[in-house]
């Protein structure tokens, strides 16, 4: 007996030894396996490459030249609020956008002329357009909307907030439109490089191992066995599979892991380790979506849900070919592998335009909540009922974030999630509430405690409490020994950032200093972080440091308006006029509205007592500003000499 026990303990260790053995990895889920571009994979993979480019990811970012832009014609946009216009012009084959202001003899009074470098969306839904300007990367304010043929402004740029060319485009955004980016540390949206399309390892993972095994003639039968050097991601079990595709196509409000940043999730990994998404739940608005919510639309089916959730996107979808062009009954075929005897309502069919055509039933087209002109597919499969159409006039009640990748987020990721929401999205008080109640669980004096207490206060404009916890723990500790981290997030510069801000709205500009300094220090390229440590030390009287960061900035990005006006203001304040006047100048050019400039520069033309020429200026800003104090009190000053 006691030999049959002792060979059953080695059978089952053997067993168990055999089965560890035979569950492998994938081997390029790894950091230190190189990317090594589709331009290599199309050597293999021709076939499969002149279907993935037809589709939307492949199409997703592009140059803006006219084989890939939808904008052909005429269109005219116009900002009445900001008294603009804009018009989308070709030249040769490169896109630009003409902005301008007419008189009222429709004179052009203000004209200049933007190169588009990339267009954004594929043209199924939107064409969205970005410059470039020495690797800083700005969103512009113009969106083709081709569903319905529309130039208008893109979603956040509409009802009076067109912030023109100044919307910087992070890493978040540009990393799920095309393969990673070679970004800058140490910036917000600047970049080295930037790849055109989503390629084929943003699904696959990194391939270097893979055509290193190809070269050495190493090729694996896939019909029988994985090859473990590439993801094939029908091959995953089903939650890492929709995880590939909810990296991207589960938009909502994400919240990176600890020390994690956008470049760290690879195919194969589990999304919930490197970030948590959050979705905002509302009352009333089971059939209300944004546009890049199709796994958190499918997982609230009843398909996804009685499958046992082992429905993902592949059950049907082909990412290698477009939707447009699937064979006919494709996606219906689809629906018979689950469904193999149905009966539909044939007075359902009658009003469908394709009959028997499950999609146009079940997963009908509707409008987005966050982009306007838009239709997309709501993968919420559901059964057709006129009754649970959305009432965009019903009452909706906010009922929580909704981590939707992630059924136990930590309560750390809870606070940076409402804290998020506030700011990125909706300024509502009861996110600053909901952070709140979780920040009694983290000691102001943690290394987490620290970044969520300056986040909370400095939201919560509390800046008496935010400097006196500071002065607290003392500046150098701070500084040496909570915030030292440079990283993709900046999430120790920021920190650093809002203190000096929270200092300077309590007036103690010599600590303020030291903080904006520091965040300077950990993100050297954040050009507002520099903008707002420069006018620190103006104010400090330390002219000679602050030209010399407004000069960074302007060497940096030569089209960043409010280093010019701010500079023009030094010169003003030292006596250069010839030199202030120069840069007020040019501030305009870039911004015939910015605000400050327009005051400064009536200053200093009623200095030198050019009245007239100054009037011109303040009326000018009055027509935008019609309450600014100072506009007021220079037109009644000019009347009154």
């Amino acid at each position: 007996m006691k030999h049959h026990y002792q060979f059953f303990n080695i059978f089952f260790v053997l067993c168990l030894f055999i089965s560890c053995k035979s569950k492998k990895e994938y081997l390029n889920i790894n950091t230190e396996v190189k990317y090594i571009g589709m331009s290599t994979c199309i050597s293999c993979h021709q076939d499969q490459y002149q279907h993935y480019i037809k589709t939307g990811m492949g199409r997703s970012f592009q140059h803006a030249i006219r084989k890939n832009s939808s904008i052909h014609g005429h269109f005219l946009l116009n900002d009445t609020a900001l008294d603009l216009f804009y018009e989308p012009k070709w030249i040769d084959d490169s896109l630009y956008l003409n902005e301008y202001r007419l008189s009222k003899s429709f004179d052009t009074t203000y004209l200049s002329l933007n190169k588009i470098d990339f267009i954004v969306g594929s043209g199924n839904h939107t064409n969205s357009h970005l410059i470039s300007n020495n690797g800083y990367l700005y969103q512009t304010p113009f969106t083709y909307y081709t569903q319905d043929s529309i130039l208008d402004f893109p979603p956040g740029f509409e009802n009076n907030k067109n912030s023109r060319f100044s919307r910087k485009m992070g890493l978040e955004c540009v990393a799920c439109h095309n393969a990673y980016p070679d970004f800058v540390l140490g910036s917000e949206n600047k970049y080295n490089f930037i790849p055109t399309g989503i390629d084929c390892e943003r699904c696959h993972g990194p391939g270097q191992l893979h055509v290193e095994k190809i070269k050495n003639q190493n090729i694996t039968d896939t019909s029988t066995v994985p090859d473990y050097t590439i993801i094939n991601p029908s091959k995953l079990p089903i939650d890492l599979q929709n995880d590939i595709c909810s990296r991207c196509h589960l938009q909502g409000n994400s919240v990176l892991k600890p020390n994690k940043s956008f470049f760290d999730f690879l195919p194969g990994m589990y999304l919930k380790d490197i970030m948590d998404v959050y979705v905002p739940r509302y009352t009333n608005s089971e059939n209300d979506f944004i546009m890049a919510s199709h796994v958190d639309r499918m997982k609230l089916s009843e398909c996804y849900i009685k499958s046992d959730e082992k429905m993902s996107c592949v059950s049907c979808h082909n990412p290698h070919v477009s939707v447009h062009n699937s064979p006919p009954n494709f996606f219906n075929n689809k629906c018979s592998q689950c469904h193999i005897d149905f009966d539909c309502n044939s007075e359902i069919h009658s009003s469908i335009e394709n009959k028997n055509d499950c999609i146009s039933c079940h997963m009908p087209k509707s409008k987005t909540t966050d982009i306007p002109h838009v239709k997309i597919t709501d993968h919420k499969i559901s059964i057709p009922n006129s009754t649970l159409s959305s009432d965009l006039d019903s009452i909706k009640e906010f009922i929580t974030l909704q981590c939707v990748n992630n059924k136990t987020p930590s309560k750390l990721s809870k606070i940076q999630a409402y804290l998020q929401q506030f700011e990125r999205f909706n300024p509502y008080e009861y996110y600053l509430d909901s952070a709140y109640s979780y920040l009694e669980y983290f000691d102001f004096d943690s290394d987490e405690g620290i970044y969520l207490h300056i986040y909370y206060y400095y939201l919560k404009e509390d800046y008496e409490n935010l400097t006196k916890y500071v002065k607290v723990l003392g500046v150098d500790k701070i500084i040496n020994h909570y915030l030292t981290k440079k990283d993709y997030s900046n999430q120790d510069a920021w920190t650093a950032y809002r203190i000096g801000e929270s200092f300077s709205k309590m007036n103690d500009l010599a600590s303020a200093d030291i903080f904006y300094n520091h965040s300077v220090k950990l993100a050297p390229y954040s050009l507002e972080f520099r903008n707002k440590y420069a006018t620190n030390l103006f104010s400090l009287g330390r002219f000679q440091f602050a030209e010399d960061e407004y000069n960074f900035i302007i060497n940096e990005d030569n089209n960043y308006t409010s280093a010019y006006a701010n500079l023009g203001f030094l010169y003003f304040t030292i006596g250069s006029y010839s030199k202030a006047k120069n840069y007020f100048n040019y501030a305009l050019k870039l911004d015939p509205n910015h605000e400050k400039t327009l005051i400064n520069m009536s200053q200093l033309l009623i200095f030198e007592e050019k009245d007239d020429l100054a009037l011109n200026y303040i009326n000018s800003l009055l027509k935008l500003y019609p309450q600014n104090k100072d506009g007021l009190y220079l037109l009644k000053k000019i009347n009154e000499s």
